[in-house]
């Protein structure tokens, strides 16, 4: 009978499960810690897809840093798709304005993105061809908002009295025939409107690395 009790003790004792966590499941690892992606190498760069070619801006957030990244974040969420450059002359474009991508010219240069960026103006950058800034209001510093121009000759009454964000570093070619396109004559409420769309594709945000100096294609002039 003894023999019997061993036998069947034996038995209870092998068909208990092996018990390697609760409840007898595995034991549950911590998920991994992925390291995070370094940030890119470089310059932030913008290519401007207009229907009259590529322009390309490099962002200069020592310039006007929450400006640079205000525009960055637009470009990249495709806030200036298929809007317009509304404003054209040989001086200056100005485009962005989500009003634009309407049928209705009269609204264009009144629109806005719903925030507003602070003033940030630099006494001593003169701005010159290739220049990018955002556009204000005239009495209002802080009024800028998504409207920017690219400049196509000196404006020296403008120095110190807009965010100027970004450079041309290629395309000027581009810009300047924004600039010349036929505009609308004989209607005092659109001043310098283009005959046709001068409409933006859409905007690509990539980096670049550059030498320390700026390298762009703006010149005096």
């Amino acid at each position: 009978m003894r023999g019997f009790k061993i036998i069947l003790m034996s038995l209870v004792i092998l068909s208990i499960p092996a018990c390697s966590g609760p409840a007898g499941g595995d034991v549950a690892k911590a998920p991994e810690e992925k390291p995070e992606p370094p940030p890119p190498a470089g310059d932030p760069v913008v290519t401007i897809q207009t229907i009259k070619g590529d322009i390309v801006i490099r962002l200069r957030p020592d310039l006007a840093p929450n400006t640079a990244e205000r525009f960055k974040i637009m470009a990249m969420a495709g806030f200036y798709n298929r809007s317009t450059f509304h404003y054209v002359s040989r001086g200056f474009i100005q485009g962005g304005d989500p009003f634009s991508k309407d049928n209705d010219p009269y609204n264009d240069g009144k629109g806005n993105a719903a925030e507003w960026i602070n003033a940030e103006f630099q006494e001593d950058y003169d701005v010159g061809r290739g220049a990018v800034g955002m556009m204000r209001k005239d009495t209002q510093p802080d009024s800028s908002s998504c409207q920017f121009f690219i400049v196509l000759r000196r404006k020296s009454e403008w120095d110190g009295k807009y965010n100027i964000f970004g450079e041309v570093i290629e395309g000027m070619e581009v810009a300047d025939a924004i600039g010349d396109s036929p505009i609308v004559k004989n209607d005092r409420k659109l001043n310098n409107y283009p005959t046709a769309k001068m409409t933006i594709k859409r905007m690509r945000v990539d980096y670049r690395e550059f030498p320390e100096e700026t390298a762009t294609e703006a010149s005096a002039g």
